[in-house]
């Protein structure tokens, strides 16, 4: 069964490039995620920014999968051209 994807209110950029870790279960990945990288901000009692554009990581690996499923969070503070979502 294919999951829905969580809608989102607002769309950003990252100003700088930024080293995250994130975990899914016992697993923790580390990526880079390169500056411009467009994220938005999910709808929901726990909003929250996440990376949008995963084309920065190879489709095939187990971080895209994971990332794709769960989001890669992003500092807010790290974002600008924020604008609302035509979603």
């Amino acid at each position: 069964m294919k999951s829905n994807r969580t809608p989102y209110t607002k769309l950003g950029n990252t100003i700088n490039a930024a080293s995250v870790s994130f975990n899914v279960g016992r697993t923790k990945h580390e990526v880079q995620v390169p500056a411009g990288t467009r994220c938005c901000l999910l709808d929901g009692p726990n909003q929250r920014w996440v990376v949008d554009d995963l084309s920065f990581i190879d489709p095939k690996s187990a971080v895209f999968t994971d990332a794709n499923n769960y989001g890669i969070p992003i500092d807010p503070q790290n974002l600008t051209n924020i604008r609302p979502s035509t979603f």
